[in-house]
């Protein structure tokens, strides 16, 4: 099953493929024999190819969602968008004593200091939650004061990922895994305190 959600709605392209290479197989093998059978299994190819697209449209996998909300994550801390980014975090997000509000203080104020780019993300899917390791690279936002040290300026990041109750998946804990095992709120130390007003 896994193998068939996989072809029909996370990776279509593969079957697009085999069915263009068909096509032409068939367009050849009919032009040589003028087979009426092969004319009709040549005509049923861009049918077939317009069902798949129609299915890879109308089914969004858990696959899919979570690959959507770590593009809206990426997005967002290379932009300074703190909201977006924060939308993206469960209401169930516990690291220790730290909730989903605590971490959003942390976020805004990381956000008005520094701008990330974020690496190809590793994934790791479990039953009911995916596990994912994504290095990002730091850099002061336009404006900022702040000098991460050189060791901190590429940060490699575990998050653990869930589905909440609306079906969409979002962070439930994170921490940092190098260059030191850390969690978010305890990487604020690396950030001048804020200005006031901030």
């Amino acid at each position: 099953m896994d193998l068939i959600q996989y072809l029909l709605f996370e990776n279509p392209a593969s079957l697009w493929v085999v069915l263009g290479v068909a096509a032409v197989c068939l367009a050849v093998a009919w032009r040589r024999s003028r087979d009426r059978r092969l004319l009709v299994a040549l005509l049923a190819m861009p049918a077939a190819a317009l069902v798949l697209a129609a299915l890879d449209a109308a089914v969004e996998t858990d696959y899919e969602r979570i690959l959507r909300t770590l593009a809206t994550m990426r997005r967002a801390v290379a932009e300074g968008d703190a909201e977006t980014f924060i939308e993206r975090i469960s209401p169930d997000y516990r690291n220790g004593r730290f909730t989903k509000e605590d971490l959003a203080r942390v976020v805004w104020r990381g956000m008005l200091q520094v701008r990330a780019r974020g690496a190809l993300p590793r994934i790791d899917r479990q039953p009911g939650k995916v596990t994912v390791i994504q290095a990002y690279h730091f850099e002061p936002a336009p404006g900022s004061r702040t000098a991460l040290p050189p060791s901190h300026q590429t940060v490699e990041w575990e998050g653990v990922f869930a589905p909440d109750a609306d079906g969409e998946w979002r962070l439930r804990r994170a921490t940092a895994l190098k260059p030191v095992r850390m969690t978010p709120e305890e990487a604020v130390r690396y950030l001048p305190a804020p200005a006031p007003g901030e």
